[in-house]
Order: structure tokens, then C-alpha cells, then sequence
């Protein structure tokens, strides 16, 4: 009963959808009576598709294997943990949260948009609701999450095992709060080009809106990062997996959109170019969709799906996209620049940094589908791995982490680049000689520009901040105004040092990774660089869901232990599938990573090794590019209308 529940509050939400586009194009309140209960209808869309989802879980809860969903997707013995994320570890149950997210989005933009023109607003909706209309058409016709079964079997044939996991419970939310809060920048562009409005401002309302996906969008990705970290037993940080890359598509586009706002918000300038980000950050969004939801794509990460459902998809993206872009080609502003480019100005270098993100972008997205197109044009299969993005991406990697601390020294409108001479000479000589106290060992050059340019970035950051710290405090002299100005200066300069300390991190691990494959026995012991590695027991046991083998390794520096390190192999029964849990010993500088493979004759293991130094720089540098950006959305809490950085 519960599931049928749920699926007729997914029907009424339609058919509330479809009224509420008849209601924005007729431009006549129909529903009164609920308008008067609800006071917004969007709020009734959204607790309708709440419930529904709510009911979902509960079907998952309670084990209702007559859903075909629930039997397909879960377990009885599955702990209730993963049997809640199991509502959205698979593809009908995550559509139906990403409808879920689109209408908290409609909800939320329309609690804030009472200073706006109401023809903006209005406009604005009716571009959302219509693409959550096609996500709801798309999920009550091809993808229904609330399809019974005749004859449901006693048990589930339960969720894959290496979704099985505590970071996994968050990650999909939060990767989707991300993903579907760019819809709000994308509504926003669409209802300005068909208000043909050209006097409001609204660079706070997509500046605001494109910084809260963007902090999702960081957290969603370093989740998923650590989790393929220690999950898949490869030891790696990013694989260049397709589906990771489709999730770096719209966050180098927001990044863009961000900052090219600031030349919006202080020139007038770049309205076009700004409107067509916001388009194309979504855009990017759906085919990201379309790539894990199709079948197009082998991944750990990707829905296997039957190609129907995925030409569907294609067909909403192409619906959307090429509508959007007609709209943009015939309803964009004919305003004209009168931005004066040189090479002490801001603006040149925000532009060129924007330049360079979407070349990158472009890069990760053509070797995403090559693949794809060479076994459609030639019947050949291809891989494009690490080596491709590292050759490609490297030199705007480093264009683009140069300019970031110049970008942010020189001024507005600059006709004197001497100004910053000095500064900049300190930063360099800084820079340099922290960047060659890290070479004792190594004289690899990409190791120097590595550790050179997060130096830079780093220091440069920490510089940008002395004074504020001069000029503001004592605490008691702080106006509401400079508390602004702080918000949108320290979270910018915390981004920017959080960026220093991923390059840095990346630099580290990756030119002085150790590993060690070898076959032990239990009571062996071997080294890798001066630790030495002690196999000590091997021990079986059996949990709720799954049966498990796991070691146990002493790790060793000068008589001392460091740490102990219990590696696991899983079977579950349920699906009869094997998993590999690595065990992580973090430290201060390194992280100790232990696999253990395959069971050779007698008591011998497969073993692999890895020791990580400074891994954990670069899940921390990401962090703070996310918390930069959440501080800096602190500064609408006061003086909404007015910024001053």
C-alpha cells in the first residue's frame, strides 16, 4: 500500500506541474484554494514529491520486495543504513531524488526572489517547472521507481557491494544538490532572455546561485574521490573514470561563471558570455546524466540501463539544450563592451583564466566520449587513461594556476603594472626557494613547477590577507560594511589556499608514491623504503551480509610500531560477489594503504603495499575550496545590494 501511495503522489505531482505551467503561461491563478492553503503552490509540488520519496524508503525499510525496485536493489539482512541509501544506489530511486532536488531548488529560489521584477520571476519558474516536467514525464513513463511485481520473490537480490558504503550514503545526495543547483543559474538565464530585460541587476541573484552549487558540487566530488580511494583498492585519488569526469565538466564551468560575475558586477561587461555559462554549466550537467544513465559508458560508477530509457534522456538533453541556445542566439542583450583590455587590468586576467577553463573543459569532455565515437565510426575499441589528460591538461593546469595569485593582486581598470612589482618579486623569490626545499631526492621538473606553484598560490593567498588583518582590527572598529568585504576576501583567499595545498598534494603523491606487490607468507615480514611490514594472522568470520577474510600488518620504523593495518576480502552471498576493502593507516605525511589479493598455495597472499605521502593535502585543499566558497555566500546574510570586493 505504501508504494501505491507513493506513486500516486508522483502522478498528482505531475499533473500539479502541468497547472502550474498552464497557471505561468495563461498568466491566471487557477487554483485558488490551494494557493490559500499553501500560500505557494511550489511548496505543495515539493511535499508531494517528499512523501513519495519517503514512501520509497519506506518500501526499502521494510524490506517490500514486491516492489521491483526494492527486490532488485536490496536485502533482509542488509543493515537499514544501506537499505535507506539503497532508495537512491540505483536508477529509478535516484531520478526520483533528482526531481526531488529540482523542486526543492523551484521551492527555495522562489522564497528569495521578492525584490526581483514579478515578469522575471515568473518567467523564471516556468523554466524550471518545465524541466522538472520532463524529468517526471520521463520518471512516471520509463522509469518508474513504484513498479509492483506479480509474484515477489521471498528475498532481494540486494545492492552491489562496493555501494555498500557510509561515504556512498552521502555522496549521491550532495553530487546532485550540486548538479541540479546549477538549474537555478540556467532558469535564471532563460527567464532574463525572454523577459528581454536589460535593466535589472542580477549579478548577486546568479552570483548567490552559482556559489551554492558550487560548494556542493566541490564536496560531492572529494567524496566521491576518497571513496574510490580506499573502496576500489587500486590506491589512486582520480582514475579519469568517465563518470568522474562528467562531474568535473560542471564544476569547471561554474568556476568560470564565477568568476567571470566579477567582471559583470565591477564593468558591466561580459553579460553575454555570463548568460552562456550558466546555460552551458546545466547543459553539462544532463549529459553527465545521459552518459551514466545511457549504458553508453563502462564504469564502477554508471547505471546499466536498457537504451530506450537512455534515448529518452538524450531527448530531454537535446530538448533543452538546443531550446536554450535558440533562445540565447535570438533573445541575448545587444549591449556592447566598453572594456578596456591591458595587461594591468583585472579583467584581462579573469578573462584569460576562463579562457583556459574551457579549454580544459573541452579537453576532459572530447577524451570522455572518444571512446565512444571511435567504436561508432570505426567499430575499434579504444581507452583514453591517464597519460592523455596528464600530456593535455598539464600546460593550462599551470597557466592556470599562475595566473590565479595575479588575477587577484592587480587592479580594476589597471594602467600601471609597477605597482604589484614588488609584491610579486617577493611571491617569485618566496615561491622558488620553497619550491627547491622540496627537491632533495628528486630533480624531476615537474616536480620543481609542481611544489613552485603551490608555493605560489599558497603564499600569495596568505599575503592577500595581512591587510585585512591591519586595517580591520581591533575587532570593535568593524563595520558592518568591512564584515562584508571579509566574507567575500576570506573566502576567496581560503579557496585559493585550499587549491595551493591540492597542487601540492598532487606534486607530492605522485613523485614520491612508493609501492611494493609481493606474494607472503603469514609470519614474513618485508621493507618498503624504512618501514618494515609484518604479516601477523589471517582471520575468518562472518557478519550480518557477507563473510569476510581479513590480515593483519604491523607497520614498523625503528622498532616502533606506527600502526596496524586489517585489509579485508568480502563475499556476499546474496550476489556471490568478492570485494577487496584496503586498509589506510593516515599519518602527519604519509598514508599506509595494504591490499590483500589473491590466496596462493599454503599460507601465501598476494600483497600490495603502497605508502602515500601527503595524500591527505589534497582531501584537505578541497575542502577548503568548498568552505571558501560556503564563507563567502556568509556575505548576503548582511548589505545583499552592495559589494565592495
Amino acid at each position: 500500500m505504501v508504494s501505491e501511495f507513493g506513486h500516486f503522489l508522483l502522478i498528482s505531482a505531475f499533473c500539479l506541474n502541468l497547472g502550474l505551467i498552464a497557471n505561468y503561461l495563461t498568466r491566471k491563478p487557477v487554483f485558488w484554494g490551494l494557493v490559500v492553503l499553501f500560500n505557494r503552490l511550489e511548496s505543495l509540488l515539493l511535499t508531494l514529491l517528499a512523501i513519495s520519496f519517503l514512501f520509497l524508503i519506506i518500501s526499502f525499510i521494510t524490506s517490500d520486495f514486491s516492489v521491483k525496485l526494492v527486490a532488485n536493489n536490496s536485502h533482509s539482512l542488509k543493515p537499514i543504513l544501506y537499505k535507506v541509501a539503497g532508495a537512491w544506489g540505483n536508477h529509478e530511486g535516484s531520478m526520483l531524488l533528482w526531481v526531488l532536488i529540482l523542486s526543492l531548488y523551484l521551492f527555495l529560489f522562489q522564497l528569495s526572489s521578492n525584490n526581483y521584477p514579478k515578469e522575471l520571476v515568473r518567467n523564471i519558474l516556468l523554466v524550471q517547472l518545465s524541466i522538472i516536467a520532463l524529468f517526471l514525464f520521463y520518471l512516471l513513463f520509463l522509469s518508474n521507481p513504484f513498479e509492483r511485481l506479480n509474484f515477489p520473490p521471498l528475498n532481494g537480490q540486494d545492492l552491489n557491494p562496493i555501494l555498500q558504503d557510509v561515504l556512498l550514503v552521502a555522496h549521491p545526495p550532495i553530487l546532485y544538490l550540486g548538479y541540479l543547483g546549477l538549474s537555478i543559474p540556467f532558469s535564471i538565464a532563460i527567464g532574463l532572455l525572454l523577459t528581454n530585460d536589460n535593466t535589472t541587476n542580477i549579478v548577486k541573484l546568479i552570483r548567490f546561485w552559482a556559489l551554492v552549487p558550487f560548494v556542493f558540487l566541490t564536496l560531492g566530488i572529494l567524496l566521491g574521490s576518497i571513496w574510490a580511494y580506499y573502496e576500489l583498492g587500486w590506491g589512486g585519488w582520480w582514475f579519469w573514470d568517465p563518470v568522474e569526469n562528467v562531474s568535473l565538466l560542471p564544476w569547471l564551468l561554474n568556476l568560470a561563471l564565477i568568476h567571470s560575475i566579477l567582471i559583470l558586477e565591477r564593468r558591466s561587461s561580459l553579460l553575454n558570455w555570463t548568460i552562456l555559462l550558466c546555460i552551458m554549466g546545466f547543459s553539462f550537467s544532463m549529459i553527465g546524466t545521459f552518459i551514466v544513465r545511457s549504458g553508453l559508458i563502462t564504469s564502477v560508477h554508471a547505471f546499466a540501463n536498457d537504451p530506450s530509457r537512455g534515448l529518452f534522456i538524450l531527448l530531454i538533453i537535446f530538448v533543452a539544450i538546443t531550446t536554450s541556445l535558440s533562445i540565447y542566439i535570438f533573445k541575448r542583450p545587444n549591449t556592447v563592451s566598453v572594456m578596456k583590455l591591458n595587461f594591468a587590468s583585472r579583467e584581462l586576467w579573469i578573462l584569460v583564466q576562463n579562457l583556459t577553463l574551457l579549454v580544459i573543459t573541452v579537453i576532459v569532455f572530447l577524451g570522455t566520449i572518444w571512446p565512444f565515437i571511435i567504436e561508432v565510426l570505426l567499430n575499434e575499441q579504444v581507452s583514453v587513461g591517464e597519460p592523455f589528460y596528464e600530456i593535455s591538461l598539464l600546460p593550462f593546469a599551470v597557466i592556470f594556476a599562475f595566473m590565479l595569485p595575479i588575477a587577484s593582486k592587480v587592479a580594476w581598470k589597471g594602467k600601471n603594472f609597477v605597482d604589484i612589482k614588488k609584491l610579486l618579486s617577493s611571491i617569485l623569490i618566496c615561491s622558488g626557494v620553497s619550491a627547491s626545499g622540496f627537491l632533495i631526492g628528486t630533480l624531476s621538473p615537474l616536480t620543481f613547477i609542481g611544489f613552485f606553484l603551490a608555493s605560489w598560490v599558497c603564499l600569495s593567498s596568505i599575503l592577500e590577507l595581512i591587510p585585512l588583518f591591519q586595517f580591520y582590527f581591533p575587532v570593535s572598529t568593524i563595520t558592518k560594511r568591512s564584515l562584508l568585504v571579509n566574507f567575500r576576501l576570506i573566502g576567496r583567499t581560503c579557496s585559493h589556499f585550499g587549491f595551493g595545498l591540492l597542487i601540492f598534494g598532487v606534486t607530492a603523491v605522485s613523485s614520491w608514491e612508493k609501492e611494493d606487490i609481493r606474494n607472503i607468507e603469514v609470519g614474513e615480514s618485508f621493507y618498503i623504503t624504512s618501514y618494515e611490514i609484518i604479516f601477523k594472522n589471517i582471520d575468518y568470520s562472518v557478519e550480518k551480509n557477507f563473510k569476510k577474510v581479513s590480515g593483519s600488518f604491523e607497520v614498523m620504523h625503528n622498532k616502533k610500531l606506527v600502526g596496524t593495518l586489517y585489509p579485508e576480502k568480502r563475499l556476499y552471498p546474496s550476489r556471490n560477489e568478492v570485494t577487496t576493502e584496503a586498509s589506510i593507516k593516515p599519518t602527519l605525511l604519509n598514508d599506509f594503504y595494504i591490499v590483500l589479493g589473491n590466496k596462493l598455495d599454503g599460507n601465501a597472499w598476494v600483497v600490495r603495499t603502497y605508502i602515500k605521502p601527503f595524500i591527505s593535502f589534497i582531501w584537505f585543499g578541497v575542502t577548503l575550496i568548498a568552505l571558501g566558497g560556503f564563507v563567502t555566500l556568509l556575505s548576503f546574510a548582511s548589505y545583499r545590494n552592495r559589494f565592495t570586493v
